[in-house]
């Protein structure tokens, strides 16, 4: 009766079960559990503990105005080789390489075996592809825009087309009421299919998932565009840049009209452009830049943040956390209760179940922050609106999603990535050894139950420690007070604790032993 709606579990049941010898199925694969030497409350407690002294020294130690835009940054572009890294011959032959996999796994997908570990698509999808472009957005930068293979075959056939004297997309105005929902929407399918949808390790139907994306992401180019629809209405890209704010490099032009004439204005107060390819492409040689920058610098850019934003956010956020609680004791008596309740749906029960759990997680971290955010309104004397803290500090919430992910699936891709080595040789399972791996065996105790507890700790920790900055510096800027400021961040802080605790809570389940002995 227990189906579960983890995918970092459910495929790695499957992948490990078939592909290594059969075992029990441990806690993420690891083959047993972390014994804590201290209990877990003191854990959480010490966490939480970590996140308020935090708010403290920052509140004593930032003062002024750290939430300004002139943060520091060094040109990598006065260099050979970070003007090597821009070329457009870098970026080409990138993108040639992602469109090739792209045509890899989808032909694999629907003439390979419909084995998920003997055909490449299941694991490039969910955990090279997902998993990993997470991390290379948060902790490198924005590559998804540079090697994005829809928007490179699409660019390809538009400048083909346009030789000819033919428009490929109408051009049509992007409505700016419609902001991000696009994206909020298609994304919020996404997660349906990726946490509850039972077909998702099977190759046939990823491939027929992954064509329907595929119209319906060239669709919205033809109508409004390809720059307008990443922008605005693709769920990865919108995704990926969002992460991508946390990275210690951007793409900046400085010519802000090189910024209007691609039809979308994403310029910030101080006329620049900020990981925008299209007006990178665009701006003269002496107006781009390719910078490193401090982690999480662009967590500060809070200018084009709409409410349709800040659904995206928490929905990025609550789907990883609704993922985790999935795994928990809690989640297994509530979903045997209602399994038990929904007996004439028969064999519905389950996707009914994690359907309706999906949808009750982002409702309810709207509800909650919007609730948080009328109070810290309140809390700095109603200098603000709610709507504008709600808009201007929801960004500071992307480093706690970057934390839970790390927490929540490094592990199962350092374990599952493996499975790519043997791949790469056989990706269509024909017997092939096309690079003399398609023997291998991936090795599951790489890592342990405690390396994931302490990696999930740190992560965890770090990542509201740097939430709480980014959220008082924004104040600082925003609010025309600095007490007021501090005052409103007081809510905040309580929301990041009691997210700490429950966070750190939700991933020991699975991972830690808790019995007493």
């Amino acid at each position: 009766m227990r189906r579960s709606s983890l995918r970092a579990r459910s495929l790695a049941s499957v992948l490990l079960t078939v592909a290594l010898p059969i075992r029990p199925a441990f806690a993420h694969g690891f083959g047993q559990r972390y014994d804590l030497p201290l209990p877990l409350w003191l854990w959480v407690g010490g966490a939480a503990a970590a996140v308020g002294l935090s708010f403290v020294v920052i509140g004593l130690l930032i003062k002024g105005n750290p939430g300004r835009a002139d943060y520091p940054r060094l040109n990598l572009l006065r260099w050979r080789l970070g003007r090597l890294l821009a070329d457009r011959r870098v970026r080409l032959a990138a993108q040639v390489a992602s469109v090739a996999l792209l045509l890899v796994v989808v032909t694999a997908s629907f003439t390979g075996d419909q084995s998920p570990t003997r055909n490449i698509a299941p694991t490039a999808i969910w955990v090279m592809w997902w998993v990993g472009f997470a991390y290379l957005s948060a902790l490198v930068g924005d590559l998804w825009a540079v090697v994005n293979p829809w928007g490179a075959i699409f660019a390809w056939i538009e400048a083909l087309v346009r030789r000819l004297g033919v428009a490929l997309a109408f051009e049509v105005r992007y409505p700016s009421q419609l902001g991000v929902w696009p994206a909020v929407v298609l994304f919020a399918a996404f997660a349906w299919v990726e946490l509850v949808y039972t077909g998702r390790t099977i190759p046939a139907r990823l491939g027929v998932l992954t064509m329907t994306y595929s119209l319906i992401t060239w669709t919205g180019m033809v109508l409004f565009g390809r720059a307008a629809w990443l922008y605005h209405g693709d769920p990865f890209a919108v995704a990926f840049g969002t992460l991508a704010k946390f990275a210690p490099t951007e793409v900046r032009v400085t010519d802000r009209a090189a910024c209007r004439r691609g039809g979308v204005d994403r310029a910030e107060r101080d006329g620049t452009c900020i990981n925008c390819g299209e007006c990178f492409d665009r701006a003269a040689l002496s107006q781009r830049e390719l910078n490193l920058r401090p982690f999480g610098s662009g967590l500060l850019h809070t200018r084009d943040v709409s409410n349709s934003m800040v659904v995206f956010v928490l929905l990025l956020l609550s789907t990883v956390t609704f993922d985790g609680f999935t795994a928990t004791p809690a989640w297994s008596r509530l979903e045997g209760v209602l399994f038990a309740a929904l007996a004439p749906l028969g064999g519905l029960r389950l996707t009914v179940i994690g359907s309706v759990g999906l949808l009750t997680s982002p409702a309810v971290f709207v509800l909650v922050y919007l609730l948080f955010a009328r109070w810290m309104a309140r809390a700095a004397g109603d200098m603000l609106s709610t709507g504008t803290v709600t808009r201007i500090l929801v960004l500071s919430l992307v480093p706690i999603a970057i934390a839970y992910h790390l927490a929540h699936y490094f592990m199962y891709l350092l374990i599952q990535g493996q499975l790519m080595i043997r791949l790469a040789s056989d990706p269509f399972g024909f017997g092939w050894n096309l690079f003399g791996t398609a023997r291998y065996r991936p090795d599951i105790g790489i890592v342990g139950a405690r390396f994931a507890w302490y990696t999930a700790v740190i992560a965890i920790v770090l990542g509201h420690i740097i939430a709480v900055y980014v959220a008082h510096a924004v104040a600082l800027r925003e609010f025309p007070d600095e007490r007021a400021a501090l005052r409103s961040q007081i809510p905040m802080l309580v929301l990041m604790v009691g997210y700490t605790m429950v966070s750190l809570w939700i991933i020991a389940q699975p991972i830690v032993e808790t019995t007493p002995k």
